[in-house]
């Protein structure tokens, strides 16, 4: 536990966090390589040596930078993680992901040039991120996801919420809900409220409307979150399937891929791409550039501390032979 006799200085951390994290090697499974070789891809060649910082590009929302690949927020205590019907999985990492773990794996992903966290304003979060920069020096920057569809005071839950935070947005299942002709407009109000706070304000969404819908009404919107996938990998949901919920399998986030592509090309707002890996069942290699070549301007991908030095090497890779038809909107 840190305490002020006992504290941790962020260059310690980051010394410790390699240390620890250099003796992981990323391995495929035989059941891996077996589901590869079904979907007729290659299989792809584990490395384990890290990307230096300085190879991780960056991006701007309004004036603020980014690194373009950004850290989920299942690194930090939501007690929820997509596995589909594995229900170990959440305590799982709940038991992995300690508080000690959790300022570990926010210093290594800074020591990799990762400069962003996501963070869920409902899921106590923001302490752990203040614990971060208070006691270890960390200076990662965060991004708010508000997830309250009305509050009774929406100035003073903003208020609350976003204080110290460096961007917000409006969580994807809330704007989603708040699509009907009495409330779309208060996705419009919220975006006004983050902006008086001087930071980028933004919405995120899993279906392509949430976006097109906001264009339509012209709202303030700095940035969109909205998810892009392959349909390549195992569990996308079969023919007989469609129609129904993505949350039905759990990690099917993007129904309307090519739609959303299409639409993006003409989106003159930055672009946070999330689910870039259908929630684990996409290799980091080709959902990364995946993504990166079609548009996306930023990828938000939960990572554990062991994946970080892997997953900064390969978006390096990605953007270094992106081919790409929608221009660069940060």
């Amino acid at each position: 536990m840190i305490n002020k006799q006992n504290r941790l200085t962020r260059r310690q951390f980051v010394k410790n966090s390699m240390l620890a994290s250099a003796s992981v090697m990323t391995a495929l499974s035989m059941k891996d390589q077996v589901l590869f070789a079904q979907q007729g891809q290659a299989v792809p060649v584990p490395k384990s040596s890290p990307a230096s910082k300085d190879t991780l590009p960056m991006g701007k929302i309004g004036d603020v930078e980014f690194s373009r690949l950004m850290l989920g927020s299942n690194v930090l205590p939501n007690g929820f993680c997509h596995a589909r019907d594995l229900r170990y999985v959440n305590d799982l990492a709940r038991r992995y992901n300690t508080p000690e773990k959790m300022l570990e794996t926010l210093a290594i992903a800074e020591a990799h040039g990762i400069n962003c966290v996501n963070v869920s304003v409902s899921c106590h979060q923001i302490p752990i991120i203040r614990r971060y920069k208070n006691e270890c020096g960390g200076k990662i920057k965060w991004m708010a996801v508000l997830e309250v569809p009305d509050p009774a005071n929406p100035n003073e839950f903003i208020e609350q919420n976003i204080d110290g935070a460096d961007a917000a947005y409006i969580q994807g299942g809330i704007a989603e809900r708040l699509l009907t002709p009495d409330k779309v407009g208060y996705l419009g109000k919220m975006v006004d409220l983050i902006k008086l706070r001087g930071i980028p304000a933004g919405i995120a969404g899993h279906s392509l409307r949430v976006v097109e819908e906001c264009e339509k009404a012209k709202f303030n919107v700095d940035f969109y979150v909205k998810t892009l996938h392959t349909s390549n990998y195992f569990s996308f949901q079969r023919p007989v399937d469609k129609g129904k919920p993505y949350g039905d399998h759990d990690n099917m986030w993007c129904t309307d891929a090519n739609e959303v592509i299409e639409f993006m090309k003409n989106v003159g707002k930055p672009w946070i791409a999330y689910k870039v890996l259908a929630a684990g069942a996409i290799p980091p290699a080709q959902g990364f550039q995946h993504a990166f070549n079609n548009g996306a301007d930023f990828i938000l991908v939960g990572m554990f501390d062991w994946q970080i030095a892997e997953d900064v090497k390969i978006t390096s890779e990605a953007l270094s032979n992106v081919k790409r038809t929608r221009p660069w909107r940060a």
